[in-house]
């Protein structure tokens, strides 16, 4: 298989992804415990959301609000089968806080903010620049890896999609 068929094939996994996010957002209080990083991550969904129904049809629907997951449209675009395919993020690590778009199709950041700097000589702010960018890097990667371990292993897949049905059907009946 060509590298573009394989690209193709697995580009759903973004959209699952950052719909599993929304759902572990809304579950666990925002809060993330992912291997190699100190200390938890908070992960808010943040300002603006497009669902995208799969296969041949291109419906989508964009939210933009100040907590956009928890709009009725969300919720009602969930419950039709919709995934979700752009999110901008805000992401907590300590006392750090970056603002990113993510797009599900290649899991790509973009519009990426980061905390203030520390800083003062130029050369040291665009050394701490990179790093600030890097961090959230592997904030994603990890939250991914977390993601992809419970997905490739079917006895845990099948519970933890049960439990996303249920998530949506509850949080459809009381938006």
């Amino acid at each position: 298989m060509d590298i573009i068929n394989r690209i193709n094939s697995t580009r759903y996994l973004g959209r699952e992804f950052l719909t599993w996010l929304w759902y572990r957002s809304a579950l666990q209080s925002g809060v993330f415990e992912v291997d190699g990083h100190d200390g938890p991550l908070e992960v808010w969904f943040d300002a603006k959301l497009t669902l995208e129904a799969q296969g041949d049809i291109k419906e989508s629907n964009v939210i933009k609000a100040e907590n956009p997951t928890e709009t009725s449209e969300a919720q009602a675009a969930l419950l039709s089968g919709k995934l979700v395919s752009d999110a901008r993020l805000r992401v907590v690590s300590g006392q750090k806080q970056w603002t990113l778009a993510i797009k599900g199709d290649t899991l790509g950041l973009s519009g990426v903010k980061i905390p203030a700097l520390l800083s003062r000589e130029d050369d040291d702010q665009l050394y701490e620049r990179f790093m600030l960018i890097e961090e959230i890097e592997d904030m994603v990667h990890a939250l991914f890896r977390s993601f992809m371990e419970l997905r490739i292993d079917d006895e845990a897949w099948r519970p933890e999609v049960q439990a996303i049905r249920a998530w949506v059907h509850r949080a459809s009946t009381t938006a």
